[in-house]
Order: C-alpha cells, then sequence, then structure tokens
C-alpha cells in the first residue's frame, strides 16, 4: 500500500513540477539573442542593436552595456522588451570623447538571470595605446619634468605627451581637475600634499573625461604620488578624495571676514567706530 502512495504522488509531482517552476524555471532555460546590423562600424556612425527573448517576463527590461577595448563603459540602457520577445537600441557614437578607441567593442546584455554578448568592430581614432592620428604626433614619448603652484603650495609632476592648461581645486566634489592638451597616449604621474587633496583607506577615485581610470598611488609621509594613464585625445582628469584644500578666493574672503569682525570688536570696545579702507 505504501509503494503505491509512494508511485502516486511521484507521478503527481512530475505533472506539477512546470507549474511549481513558475517563472524561475522560465528564466534558467531562457534563450536570449543579441545581434548589431553591421560587424563594423566607422567613427560617429550609430550602432543598432537588435535582441530577442524566448519567453517574456513581465515588467523586466533589458539590459545593455558597451565596453570599449580599453575595458571602459561607453554606453548603458535598459531597454523595453515588446510582447514577441523582441528589443532594440540604436546608439548615438561620436568622434572621440568616450569613443576615441579603435578596435572590437562589447555590447553585454543582461535579462532576468540570463546574459549573453556580442562584439563588433569600431573605427576610433586611436588604437591599444597607438596613435593613429594625428600626423603632428610626437614620435617619441618624451617625460616632462615640471612644477605647478596650487595656492601656497608647489606640485612636482612628470608628463609624457601632454601638457597642464590649468589645475582647479573643487571644494564641493572634493576633488582637483587637471586640464591637459594631449599629443598621443601619455601618463601623469603627480606628487600632492596631504594638505591639498587627501583621501580615506578607500583612495582616490579618478576620472578622465568622465570615464572611471586605473591608477596607481603610493602615500609617503605627507605626500601622494599618483600616476594616472590617459589616451591621446583626453582633455580632463579629476582626481576625488575626501578632502580638497579651499579655492585661494573662499581662504581671503574668510580673512578679511575675520579681520574686518576683530576690527568692529575692538573699536566697540574702546567706543570707537573704524571703518577699514577696501
Amino acid at each position: 500500500m505504501k509503494s503505491k502512495e509512494v508511485s502516486i504522488l511521484i507521478i503527481a509531482s512530475l505533472i506539477l513540477l512546470p507549474f511549481l517552476g513558475g517563472e524561475s524555471f522560465a528564466q534558467s532555460n531562457q534563450v536570449l539573442t543579441v545581434t548589431t546590423e553591421n560587424e563594423s562600424y566607422a567613427a560617429g556612425e550609430p550602432v543598432e542593436i537588435v535582441g530577442l527573448v524566448e519567453i517574456t517576463l513581465e515588467g523586466t527590461p533589458a539590459i545593455i552595456r558597451i565596453v570599449s577595448p580599453a575595458g571602459n563603459i561607453v554606453h548603458a540602457a535598459q531597454v523595453d522588451v515588446e510582447t514577441d520577445g523582441s528589443f532594440s537600441e540604436t546608439v548615438s557614437t561620436s568622434i572621440g570623447g568616450k569613443w576615441k578607441e579603435t578596435g572590437t567593442y562589447t555590447i553585454l546584455v543582461n535579462y532576468g538571470d540570463n546574459s549573453t554578448q556580442v562584439e563588433f568592430e569600431y573605427g576610433g581614432m586611436i588604437s591599444a595605446g597607438v596613435q593613429t592620428t594625428p600626423e603632428f604626433a610626437m614620435e617619441e614619448n618624451e617625460d616632462t619634468s615640471q612644477t605647478i603652484m596650487i595656492e601656497d603650495h608647489s606640485l612636482d609632476y612628470n608628463l609624457t605627451c601632454a601638457e597642464i592648461q590649468s589645475l582647479t581645486p573643487d571644494t564641493e566634489n572634493k576633488s582637483l581637475i587637471v586640464s591637459i592638451k594631449t599629443d598621443c597616449d601619455g601618463e601623469l604621474t603627480i606628487t600632492l600634499p596631504k594638505d591639498v587633496i587627501d583621501t580615506d583607506e578607500e583612495g582616490f577615485f579618478i576620472l578622465v573625461d568622465g570615464d572611471e581610470t586605473n591608477h596607481k598611488a603610493s602615500s609617503v609621509g605627507e605626500f601622494w604620488t599618483l600616476t594616472i594613464p590617459f589616451s591621446y585625445g583626453s582633455e580632463e582628469i579629476e582626481i576625488i578624495g575626501t578632502f580638497v584644500i579651499p579655492e585661494f578666493g573662499t581662504i581671503a574672503g574668510l580673512v578679511l571676514i575675520l579681520a574686518i569682525t576683530s576690527i568692529i570688536i575692538i573699536s566697540a570696545k574702546n567706543k570707537q567706530i573704524f571703518i577699514p579702507k577696501m
């Protein structure tokens, strides 16, 4: 009798399994395909992405990311999936900027628990650290050891294939913004006093033209030394920490307010009113 009951339970379980599994069963066996309209695209040409899922999941978008040859994310989007399982995305590119690299770009797509990827070739401005444009580029990278002033601090730096246009503190973002003009792919190594900019145990966050980039950082005494690579065409390096020196105008304003306040207090005690000349 017991064996008959067990057999009935097994048969019932097999019948109900597809229904009990529900959406998770569908996701684990989902078929997800993605292609591009073309295998390669010229610089500035829009990239057409089309995809198809076998089973749609209500309220679930397809997540699309495009990664450059250097590993930077140049595009990210959530795309609605139609009832027939299809989805598409047209990605605008640019000549330079985030799309300055020539080479193989990777499209990563996630839908539910499933993911897939496809590659395409893109003709940007540079490739794998080798400058393809322009004609006036330096044939060899020349190291230049220089010094730049910020407030009353002297910052030493070495720079290849570029020159610094300006160095500005951003107190709101607790960062230093370095504007550069490049001749080819290069590297900035800069020594920063900790009373100019500092960070906690999580370290500095470095952006090159808005994209996070890998860097090297070392701390010796009261100084940080950062080494930051950049590509030809880069215009701005932002070094983000947890503290940055205020701009001179802010300091000067505070000093002036304190001075005037002190004079007013002293004058009041002496029953005299004295307004300093500006």
